[in-house]
Parts: C-alpha cells; structure tokens; sequence
C-alpha cells in the first residue's frame, strides 16, 4: 500500500458522501439524520474493509522485501524502490492518513483563523468548502445543534475531528494485515498438509494389479 492508494480511497469514499448528504441535506432533518448517520456507519465500515484488504496486501509485498533483503536470494537488490515502498508499516500507514485528512483539515483551520481574525473577503469562502467537505457529519450533531453559519465551538470540533474519521477506519483495517496475512499463510500451510494427506490415503487404497491365473 502506498500513500497514494490509502488517498484515493479515502478521497472516493467522501466525494460519494458529500454528494448524498448534499442530496439529503434538501430533505427534512430527520431523513438526513437518519440515512446521513447509515451512510456515514457504512462508510467508515466499507473503510475499514479497505484498509484490511491493502494491509493484507502490503503484508505480501513486505515478505517478498525480506526474502529479497537476503544476500542469498536471486531476488536481492533486484526490486524496484516503489515495490520496497509499498511494503506494511505502521509508519507508512500513519503518513497515509495525515495525508489523506490534510486538505479538509487545512480548509477547517483557515476557516476558523479568518474567522477569529475577522478576514472578511476569505470568511464566506472558506466557511462554503468547509462545510461541504465537512457534510458527511453534520447529522451526528444535527439532533443538538442545527446552525452552521457562524463559527461556534461545536463547528470548530466537527471540522477538526472529521477530517481524521475515514483515515482513521483505513488505518484501523491497515494495521489488521500481518494477522490477516498470517491467517491466509496458515490456511494455506493446512490447506498443503491436507493435500497431501488426501494423496497418501488414496495411494493406500489403490487398488493392486490381480496376477492373472496359471
């Protein structure tokens, strides 16, 4: 997995909930609390799932780096750096997801400093992108707190704290790939033994050539 991959999935996830809470947000408060709260919980799910699958991945591409990393193997200094980079880590997991909240979480604080300082030419602009890429968590606080047009504490928070919620979910699935990988390698290991237990029970079982009768 590299940092470009965890990026476009957390970029596509919220480009698809910013469009349908834009279309809900036409809608009562109830219905976009409603389904606003389901798309978001099978978002941050479908994000996790995706995290899993490209730490699975990465888990892959780090024992192929190992064996490579051996003097001995045909493979050493053989792999492409791009290859090396795309190798499990936590490390590179935590840059994937700085990386991925860093725009919205740029625009939320430029908003909240004009705001503060009272920059009025940058404040409606500011304000506008904020709260469209921030429109996927308006209906976790919409039941208490349905303005969004000023700067409040309750606005600060949401635009602080939602830019790290679908990164976060990646990278709570991405952290899952050694176990995942490690289950799949002991699946395979049985699924062998297996085979070749089956192969000497029906060798066993052959039946013998008859000797033809004198």
């Amino acid at each position: 997995m590299s940092t470009g991959d965890m990026w476009k999935a957390t970029a596509t996830t919220t480009f698809l909930l910013v469009l349908l809470n834009l279309a809900l947000f036409s809608l009562n408060n109830t219905a976009w609390i409603v389904l606003g709260l389901i798309a978001l919980a099978l978002a941050m799910f479908f994000s996790y799932r995706q995290g899993m699958d490209l730490g699975h991945n990465a888990c892959g591409l780090l024992q192929t780096v190992e064996k490579a990393a051996d003097p001995k193997s045909p493979a050493h200094g053989q792999l492409d750096q791009k290859v090396i980079n795309r190798a499990w880590g936590v490390n590179k997991g935590l840059k994937g997801l700085f990386a991925c909240a860093l725009v919205p979480y740029i625009i939320g604080c430029l908003y909240i400093l004009c705001s503060l300082l009272n920059i009025e030419p940058l404040v409606l602009p500011t304000r506008i992108v904020s709260w469209v890429l921030a429109t996927p968590y308006w209906p976790v606080v919409l039941p208490w707190y349905n303005t969004f047009d000023r700067l409040t504490g309750v606005v600060a928070a949401v635009l602080m704290i939602s830019p790290f919620v679908l990164p976060g979910c990646l990278f709570a699935g991405y952290l899952q790939g050694p176990k995942l990988w490690a289950k799949s390698e002991q699946a395979m290991a049985q699924g062998k033994r297996r085979a070749k237990a089956k192969s000497r029970v029906v060798k066993k079982r052959a039946p013998r050539a008859q000797k033809p009768e004198i």
